[in-house]
């Protein structure tokens, strides 16, 4: 329990954390509220004869902390698989032609066709494989992620913040466990995968060797209460061939969103207004605009003109390497396409994915 404590503890004020419990809704509530305030839905699919439901009830919803973080980033949902109620349940579709989104409620029922009939949104749900406790997270885009089986507040930690931060867009599973054992949990990393180093340097200090030792530069921004920044700065750039590859083809540079120091590029000076932190300084804002999700690292050419690509969300060390290598070797100017090179990647990534949850 002491492990939840250290890494979810910031996202809700100690008072919260004392008397949380979860706010469990219905699955219809859940849904026009996501449909207004896009959120994860979270869904505990149980039974009244689930004794192993009945724990997770006890030993791992009743955890404050988990409550509270729940409470923040989900619409959490309570739903009995072998409900006799009527559920309209909202179809998300796009138009092949036309790529117009449509949202169309269709009614679910149980058929009760015997004992412990299950409803048929919960087999929908679930993908026909009726195993109790399970969860579901439905996206905003209407993504469905089945995930069976008991689990500890320990073990259902590192699932919210990878739902919750949106890190299943961009990772695979298996390697953002890897990321989040090396950042949280470095005791059960027996191998030297993540001791890597990268040779950070000071951002207008790299700026100015690029003068003089072109090399293209690699921004990291992030943040301090960001989970998903700790991550890939703990994690992913700590993958041993990911930091070699860094040191010797890029000039590496990180900095807070809300960095104080003003910051010198392509002859520009960009400051913290305000000075504070939590004010973004005007270097994040430039680059990252309209899109200002965090952490993020970008790519700038070998005479600091200007930037070349920017990444947004987290990204995995596999990601990262992807990217990075894509923009070393100059593949743009071989005529390598980067949306197909990127769309071949993420579909294989997709695919692996897939696989993952399937074993």
């Amino acid at each position: 329990m002491k492990k939840v404590l250290l890494i979810i503890i910031g996202f809700v004020s100690v008072t919260q954390v004392a008397t949380a419990q979860i706010k469990w809704m219905n699955i219809e509530e859940a849904m026009k509220k996501q449909d207004s305030m896009p959120k994860t839905v979270m869904i505990d699919m149980y039974t009244d004869w689930c004794g192993w439901c009945k724990k997770m009830d006890a030993e791992t919803f009743s955890n404050p902390e988990l409550a509270g973080y729940i409470n923040a980033n989900f619409y959490p949902v309570k739903f009995n698989a072998e409900t006799t109620d009527t559920i309209m349940f909202p179809i998300k579709t796009t138009d092949e032609k036309t790529g117009e989104k449509k949202t169309e409620y269709k009614p679910f029922i149980n058929l009760q066709t015997g004992n412990r009939s299950s409803h048929t949104l919960a087999q929908m749900l679930l993908s026909g494989r009726m195993s109790y406790p399970s969860l579901v997270f439905i996206d905003f885009e209407g993504s469905i992620t089945p995930i069976p089986g008991f689990m500890t507040a320990e073990n259902l930690e590192p699932m919210l913040i990878y739902f919750a931060e949106r890190i299943n867009k961009y990772s695979p599973w298996n390697e953002y466990m890897e990321c989040f054992n090396a950042t949280f949990r470095p005791e059960t990393d027996t191998t030297d995968k993540f001791e890597g180093t990268i040779d950070w340097m000071n951002f207008n200090a790299a700026v100015k060797k690029m003068k003089t030792e072109p090399k293209k530069l690699l921004l990291y921004i992030y943040s301090n209460w960001n989970t998903s920044s700790k991550i890939m700065l703990g994690g992913s750039f700590k993958e041993k061939n990911l930091a070699e590859y860094i040191n010797k083809n890029f000039y590496a540079v990180q900095i807070p969103y809300d960095i104080k120091d003003t910051l010198i590029i392509a002859g520009r000076e960009f400051i913290n207004e305000t000075g504070q932190v939590q004010h973004p300084h005007q270097l994040a804002l430039s680059l990252l605009h309209p899109d200002y999700r965090i952490p993020a690292f970008v790519i700038f050419d070998e005479n600091a003109t200007h930037p070349i690509f920017v990444q947004r969300g987290f990204s995995s060390y596999s990601t990262i390497e992807k990217l990075i290598t894509y923009f070393y070797e100059d593949m743009d100017k071989k005529g390598v396409n980067l949306q197909k090179y990127y769309d071949e990647y993420v579909s294989t990534l997709n695919e692996k994915n897939k696989n993952e949850k399937n074993d």
